[in-house]
């Protein structure tokens, strides 16, 4: 305290001197603090607390530790929420997706989504406190017993590749050779026919072409009628195989 003299007007301006030395020594112990981790300087350099905002809301700068002085409240960005008034900033919405879960409720600037249950073929595993974990897993091969979102499961089991057995490739050559056969008898039965309308129709003088013509279709009919005995003989050999082979 500076006192000048022990009259009133002394008094007084020796008390004005105190306030005012005071005011500076607290001004000045306030502009060499730091300021802590939620406080801002102001223009005196004085700390002073962080702007709280509203649910929905955060501020535009960091704000801490001296600095923030012109933060200011703005809106949440896109996919993301701040429930209450707080000095929080906002945070990322929930993606069901990446949780393997449905989605019941959409994300906005103020709540987060709401997940459902799990996707199929998923399960939420339950913890020894009891409580279920957020994300869904695979329910596996085989699924866990007593998962009522895993009972239901297909489970798709590969089909065995088709072999084909000794027998199968014996009746289809028995087959493959009776159709040859009719074929074959069809087309001698054609050579027949045509052979018999030419003796038919023999003019009385016989030319040279005509002879060789009916001998060309004597000698192809000939050989139709041994090649459909071969056919014969070789459907006779097939067929003991194949009843041999169902037999056995």
């Amino acid at each position: 305290m500076i006192r000048l003299s022990y009259n009133d007007g002394d008094e007084y301006a020796s008390v004005s001197t105190y306030v005012f030395t005071s005011q500076m020594l607290v001004g000045a112990i306030e502009e060499a603090r730091e300021c802590r981790e939620q406080e801002y300087k102001d223009r005196f350099g004085i700390c002073k607390p962080c702007r709280q905002c509203e649910a929905g809301q955060e501020l535009s700068k960091e704000c801490g530790f001296g600095y923030g002085e012109d933060a200011r409240c703005v809106p949440c960005r896109s996919s993301r929420f701040k429930e209450d008034r707080s000095l929080q900033k906002c945070k990322p919405c929930l993606d069901c997706a990446l949780i393997n879960r449905f989605q019941k409720g959409n994300c906005s600037t103020t709540s987060n989504a709401v997940c459902g249950d799990c996707l199929p073929g998923y399960y939420r595993k339950t913890k020894l406190s009891g409580f279920q974990d957020m994300e869904c897993i695979p329910c596996g091969d085989p699924p866990p017993p007593y998962e009522p979102n895993c009972s239901g499961r297909v489970n798709l089991v590969p089909l065995p590749p088709v072999v084909t057995s000794p027998r199968d490739m014996a009746l289809a050559a028995v087959i493959c050779i009776a159709l040859a056969t009719v074929l074959l008898a069809l087309l001698v039965l054609c050579v027949i026919y045509c052979k018999r309308q030419l003796l038919e129709k023999k003019p009385s003088g016989q030319s040279p072409m005509f002879v060789q013509s009916v001998t060309s279709a004597y000698s192809l009919s000939d050989y139709l009628l041994n090649l459909l005995k071969l056919h014969f003989s070789s459907w006779s050999l097939w067929r003991e195989l194949g009843l041999d082979l169902k037999t056995g």
